[in-house]
């Protein structure tokens, strides 16, 4: 993935702990991405059909994202639907779905 590409600015928040009630502790990460705003049929983690809203490009030198994390966009938290990692020949990338 070339870093020409990644125009939007964008935050990670990876799930740190859980408290004895479940709450949820995030640590966040500004990071730079491409977003493609698009509706998608894709299956997630679990192997279910779901309908993604858009596909976030990020580099493969961040800590990868889970299903238990969220992108923040402009503000708006949206949940990780899932997320992969490709290789372009020896540049590494994540491709991550997004509801």
């Amino acid at each position: 993935m070339l870093r020409s590409y990644l125009i939007d600015d964008i935050s990670i928040k990876y799930l740190t702990a859980l408290d004895q009630w479940n709450v949820p502790t995030y640590m966040t990460v500004a990071v730079k991405a491409r977003i493609e705003w698009q509706d998608r049929l894709i299956r997630n983690a679990q192997g279910e059909q779901v309908v993604s809203a858009a596909l976030v490009y990020l580099v493969g030198d961040i800590m990868a994202p889970t299903n238990a994390d969220l992108i923040v966009i402009d503000g708006k938290d949206h949940p990780i639907m899932r997320a992969d990692r490709k290789t372009d020949f020896s540049t590494s990338h994540f491709e991550v779905w997004i509801a």
